[in-house]
C-alpha cells in the first residue's frame, strides 16, 4: 500500500507531510492591497479602527510566518498592510459580529461586512440577476453549501437536504466539481432553521465556503478490502475535521448556544487521532497562532481558501 501518512496524538508521529499542511494554512503573507477610491478611504477607516480594537492584542505568532526558524515576538500582527476583508474578519469576534446582529434585523439581507463572515458559516447572498431594478433589489437570497468530507453523503441526510430544497429552497439540489452540494433560494428569515436542519441531521456548512481548508476530497470510490483507500479515506476525514473553525459562532448563531442533535457523521472513526491535542502541539516552527481559540487559524483565519 502506499505510503499515507498518520495525523496521531502522540507527537513523535507527526510527519513532514502534516507539518506541511499545517504551515500552510499559517502563512500570513503580506496581500497587495489593489484599493482606489472609496475603497481606499474605508481602508484606511477600519485600519484606524483596529488600532483601536487592538490595542490589547495579546495572542500573536511565535515565528516568523516568513522565517518560521527566527524567533519574532509576540504579539505578531500586519493588519496595516492587509485588505480590508482582513481587518473585518480580525474584529468579528472569531466571526460572529456583524452577523449575528445583522441576522437579528428585519432586513431581507446582510450588510457587506457580514457578507465576508457568513461565508466562513457556509453561505453566499444572492441576487436573482434575471430581475432589473426594484425586483433585482427584493430577490435577496442565500445559497448554502454543505461540508461533504470525502464526498459522502449518507442516505438520511440526501433525504433531508431533499426535504429542506423543497420546503425552503429553489426544489433542487446542486452538486459541486468538489464532492460537496448546495441549496440555492433560502430566505434570510429561513437561514437559521435550514442551517439548524442540516446540523441537527449530522452534517454542517461550516467548512463549505470561506478563507479556511474547505472541502477535503478522496475518491470517493468505495473499496473497503483495500486498506489504502480506507486509510486515505479516514485520514481525510481526520484532516476535515482537524482544520475546522474552532470559534462557538456557529452554535452561537444558528444553534442558540446548544450542541445539535447529532454528531457529524464523519467523526465515527476519527477519535483515535485526538486532534484537540494534535491542533494545540506547538512544534515552534510557526504553525501555531499562539490564539487560544483558533490556534491554526488565529484572528484572521486564511488570507484566502485552501483545498485539500
Amino acid at each position: 500500500a502506499p505510503r499515507i501518512f498518520r495525523i496521531a496524538a502522540n507527537e513523535a508521529a507527526e510527519t513532514d507531510m502534516f507539518a506541511a499542511l499545517c504551515a500552510a494554512l499559517a502563512y500570513m503573507a503580506p496581500l497587495p492591497a489593489r484599493l482606489t477610491g472609496r475603497s481606499a478611504l474605508r481602508m484606511a477607516s477600519e485600519v484606524a479602527e483596529a488600532e483601536v480594537l487592538f490595542d490589547d492584542l495579546n495572542h500573536g505568532q511565535k515565528y516568523g510566518p516568513t522565517s518560521p526558524a527566527h524567533a519574532w515576538p509576540k504579539p505578531w500582527t500586519n493588519l496595516h498592510q492587509q485588505e480590508a476583508v482582513q481587518v473585518v474578519k480580525a474584529g468579528s469576534s472569531q466571526l460572529k459580529e456583524p452577523l449575528k446582529t445583522d441576522m437579528a434585523d428585519d432586513e431581507i439581507f446582510v450588510s457587506s461586512d457580514s457578507i465576508h463572515i457568513l461565508k466562513h458559516h457556509g453561505s453566499y447572498m444572492q441576487q436573482d440577476r434575471s430581475l432589473k431594478g426594484k425586483d433585482k433589489k427584493q430577490s435577496y437570497q442565500f445559497m448554502l453549501r454543505l461540508k461533504v468530507p470525502c464526498g459522502e453523503v449518507p442516505g438520511a441526510l440526501y433525504a433531508e437536504l431533499d426535504d429542506i430544497s423543497e420546503k425552503w429552497g429553489h426544489g433542487d439540489l446542486r452538486a459541486t466539481t468538489r464532492q460537496a452540494f448546495q441549496l440555492h433560494g433560502v430566505l434570510k428569515s429561513n437561514l437559521k432553521s435550514v442551517i439548524a436542519a442540516i446540523a441537527n441531521i449530522g452534517s454542517n456548512t461550516y467548512g463549505g465556503c470561506g478563507d479556511i481548508s474547505r472541502n477535503v476530497m478522496t475518491p470517493p470510490v468505495h473499496f473497503p478490502n483495500n486498506k489504502a483507500y480506507s486509510y486515505c479515506q479516514q485520514y481525510s476525514r481526520a484532516m476535515a475535521d482537524l482544520f475546522k473553525p474552532m470559534t462557538d459562532a456557529f452554535v452561537e448563531l444558528w444553534l442558540d448556544g446548544e450542541k445539535a442533535a447529532s454528531v457529524e457523521y464523519w467523526q465515527r472513526d476519527i477519535g483515535e487521532f485526538d486532534l484537540d491535542k494534535v491542533r494545540a502541539h506547538d512544534n515552534g516552527n510557526g504553525i501555531i497562532t499562539g490564539h487560544a481559540i483558533e490556534p491554526l487559524y488565529g484572528r484572521t483565519y486564511l488570507p484566502k481558501k485552501f483545498k485539500i
